[in-house]
């Protein structure tokens, strides 16, 4: 491999391999930046990485990203796109007049919306990067920039797993109860979407904390644009 395709997932320094195998054995490799072990995750079952993911660890982000093998995740991202939508269809109508009917179409819809709602975060944070890194777009080629940055969207939403509660015990809690917990899963998924896109070191240093600010701005104008759609979501299927 002539590449550096992988990174230290401790410091994200670009390295070329994670480990070395010697007949029956694999040996972990060292970071020549920071001298730790590379990644320790290739050892590691993906649930313990999620878990890990879940609980905001930067490491646990650049391995996702970078070093392991994605196509569970997309599994994943899946379920938690299908989660979101029948949560959120459930917060807007929890009683609708024509319960089948509504559900169904409100489910789909909503759907529909969580998907413009990734893109147009993706998107946010590609002007973003592009603004205040243009070199690093250059130097990783716009198709793998897009797919990182799209990668961190996806992971950030992972929180939305802690919306699994409140559908299992909405009517054991009170309607404050219930805002409050989506306010904290809110919390929770700006958290990990902050430090997944700093995990993925898309900005220079001296620009971190500007750009860290700007992915802020940017969460809220995204959750404006979605309160926005949803309106018209609602008009549109009552």
């Amino acid at each position: 491999m002539n590449e550096k395709s992988f990174v230290c997932v401790n410091c994200g320094h670009r390295v070329k391999e994670l480990f070395k195998k010697y007949s029956n054995t694999l040996k972990t490799t060292q970071c020549d930046k920071c001298h730790q072990t590379t990644d320790k995750y290739i050892e590691f079952e993906e649930f313990i990485i999620l878990i890990d993911a879940l609980l905001l660890d930067s490491c646990a982000f650049r391995h996702i990203i970078y070093n392991g093998n994605f196509k569970l995740y997309w599994k994943i991202s899946l379920v938690v796109l299908l989660l979101e939508s029948f949560a959120l269809c459930r917060q807007k109508h929890p009683n609708p007049p024509d319960s089948l009917h509504v559900h169904e179409k409100g489910f789909y819809t909503y759907t529909l919306q969580n998907i413009g709602d990734y893109l147009l975060m993706t998107l946010l944070l590609g002007i973003i990067t592009a603004t205040l890194s243009i070199d690093w777009i250059q130097k990783m080629g716009f198709r793998s920039f897009t797919l990182t940055i799209f990668k961190v969207v996806l992971i950030s939403n992972f929180s939305k797993f802690f919306l699994l509660p409140i559908l299992v015990w909405r009517n054991n809690t009170t309607v404050f109860g219930r805002s409050l917990h989506h306010v904290l899963v809110m919390g929770h998924h700006l958290c990990s979407l902050v430090l997944a896109y700093e995990a993925v070191g898309a900005t220079r240093k001296r620009l971190r904390w500007w750009a860290l600010t700007l992915v802020v701005l940017a969460f809220a104008f995204k959750e404006s644009a979605r309160q926005f759609v949803s309106l018209v979501f609602e008009a549109h299927i009552t």
